[in-house]
């Protein structure tokens, strides 16, 4: 199959020779590769200033990142053949650690596959399509799932805002067999009642796996405050491990109303609930001096892109400031960041501003990120976002 070329300019294919896959625009030889003779989500050849070939991609001239690397094979067909194996390559990954029924199946670059993430739920998976790349093949992405995994149902959870971005249509259909409007978890053998349709991201975090595992084993029991708390993850495995008291906090009456199902599934008590503004309750909860042994701080990302640095840290600071008076002495603040634009040092200093403004005291003892469904791509900083601290908090 003869594909257009797309030729780099002088000495810009040496990021691509180290083993990232992105090309950014002002990476490429608009003369010899006009970008206004592509469309989104062309298949291309990519090659140097030389004109040696380096491998083969898809390309979206409106987009910033403007190709993304498939294959280092200039010659690959992109086909059922082609997904089929790179989805046992990306299962083979996830193998050794028991989690291939429920979790994320494909996480985009880190699987060599840009533009794309399928999560399992069981006997049904849903997916992300992120890119005009990836939309051409979205059937042939079906029919290799279909022939990989054997679901009932696959669910296209298109509804992002990196779709805008690409231009593509937002939208959330079924793509093959029947998907439930309410499925369920399995997890650190406690179940939880997710929606694929309607939930965040496509319905469960599982990313945050390993730390609510954590948090049913080691966390200080007494009372325990999940901010973000979505459908109760971490309030509820902190039940399980001992907690005396769980308060939950979302903006979502119906995230909340889940949660408690799904602590009643859980043979647990029922948690306090507190739908609104995570800021304003927070404040409300110090000015009536309530303690907690252990605060759970879980927000969404709050930097989303680099202009949004400097409100974004403020942000976070002021969270952390407002979660740190609500912990008793002696007692664990666990705060997670979820921005890819978001530097470890950076989040390190949020959080001990954060804790001096609320007059108190921290120590770092550990800190953690995502799990392994989730694998970080060395030469793409972007797959590694999650971050996790886990602070002891005491009197100032």
């Amino acid at each position: 199959m003869s594909r257009p070329v797309v030729y780099l300019l002088p000495h810009e294919d040496r990021r691509l020779g180290a083993g990232h896959l992105w090309v950014f625009s002002n990476e490429i030889d608009t003369h010899r590769s006009p970008l206004g003779s592509f469309a989104p989500g062309d298949p291309v050849v990519l090659a140097d200033a030389r004109g040696r070939r380096l491998g083969m991609g898809y390309i979206n001239p409106h987009s910033l990142i403007t190709v993304r690397l498939l294959s280092r094979d200039p010659g690959s067909e992109i086909d059922a053949r082609f997904f089929h194996d790179r989805f046992e390559r990306a299962f083979a990954v996830r193998r050794p650690f028991g989690i291939e029924r429920f979790g994320r199946l494909v996480f985009g670059e880190s699987d060599r596959l840009p533009g794309l993430v399928v999560d399992r739920y069981g006997d049904y998976l849903v997916v992300q399509i992120t890119t005009a790349g990836m939309e051409r093949w979205r059937e042939v992405i079906r029919d290799a799932l279909v022939g990989s995994c054997a679901p009932r149902g696959i669910l296209y959870r298109n509804d992002s805002d990196a779709r805008k971005l690409e231009g593509l249509p937002a939208g959330v259909e079924e793509a093959w067999g029947t998907v439930p409007q309410s499925v369920t978890v399995e997890e650190g053998g406690r179940v939880f009642a997710v929606s694929p349709w309607r939930g965040q991201k496509t319905g469960w975090y599982y990313d945050q796996r390993e730390h609510r595992l954590r948090i049913a084993r080691e966390a200080p029991r007494g009372r325990v405050l999940d901010v973000f708390s979505y459908v109760g993850g971490f309030g509820i495995s902190a039940l399980a491990g001992g907690s005396q008291e769980a308060v939950l906090i979302d903006q979502s009456e119906e995230a909340l109303e889940r949660a408690r199902s799904n602590a009643a599934a859980n043979g647990l008590p029922a948690p306090r609930t507190l739908a609104g503004d995570a800021f304003e309750i927070l404040r409300a909860l110090g000015e009536d001096e309530e303690r907690f042994e252990l605060v759970i701080v879980d927000p969404p990302a709050f930097i989303k892109r680099r202009k949004d640095q400097r409100e974004g840290l403020l942000a976070y600071e002021r969270l952390v400031t407002r979660a740190a008076r609500l912990v008793a002495s002696g007692g664990w603040l666990v705060f997670a960041s979820c921005s890819s634009h978001l530097e470890a040092r950076d989040f390190r200093g949020v959080f001990a501003r954060g804790v001096r403004r609320a007059g108190r005291e921290a120590r770092i003892v550990s800190v953690g990120g995502q799990g392994p469904d989730h694998p970080i791509h060395p030469w793409i900083p972007e797959t590694s976002y999650l971050q996790v601290l886990y602070g002891v908090i005491e009197e100032g």
